[in-house]
């Protein structure tokens, strides 16, 4: 399989480099899959399955998910894991209890249920993601094709100053 694009500088097969780029940063316990059922994340499941790699899958039940979308993952990904959000007492975290919580539901400014829902999951675990940068300004400007969160896999991150920039969010990009 390949997705070809045709630049100034020669033919580029985006699938290998990907295929590459999971294999040279595979970490020892493998891959936390951050699965939402969507067309990105099976598209991350998939690389990762080509390129032979450790990982785990794992869906985060946000309680609003469409019930089609939910059926489709049993059904189509059942070695997807799913993880229902927990708060420091145990608690289920749910939509339902954080919007009186935050006096308000969530709106295109005030996104705060991803960060409570989804965004928690894998803590201390290299986390692989289906994120387009097409998708908004932010993620286009604060993620790269790699993104550490922590400083590096294995070696300091200014080992590779060259190839890496810093986000606005402390974060290290690969450029």
């Amino acid at each position: 399989m390949a997705l070809i694009e045709e630049t100034l500088f020669g033919t580029v097969d985006k699938v290998q480099i990907a295929i590459d780029r999971l294999k040279a940063f595979e970490p020892a316990d493998g891959y936390w899959l951050a699965f939402s059922g969507g067309k990105d994340s099976v598209v991350i499941k998939r690389l990762a399955q080509m390129a032979g790699v450790k990982y785990e899958g794992h869906y985060s039940v946000t309680s609003v998910d469409h019930p089609p979308l939910v059926q489709f993952i049993k059904n189509m990904h059942p070695d997807i894991s799913r993880d229902i959000p927990r708060d420091g007492d145990g608690a289920a975290i749910t939509m339902w209890n954080l919007i009186p919580k935050k006096s308000m539901p969530p709106t295109r400014n005030r996104r705060y249920c991803c960060k409570k829902l989804k965004e928690s999951s894998g803590k201390g675990r290299v986390t692989v993601t289906g994120v387009r940068w097409d998708e908004s300004n932010n993620r286009k400007k604060n993620q790269g094709a790699i993104t550490f969160t922590e400083k590096g896999i294995g070696k300091k991150v200014s080992e590779y100053t060259e190839n890496f920039t810093q986000t606005n969010r402390g974060g290290w990009c690969l450029i």
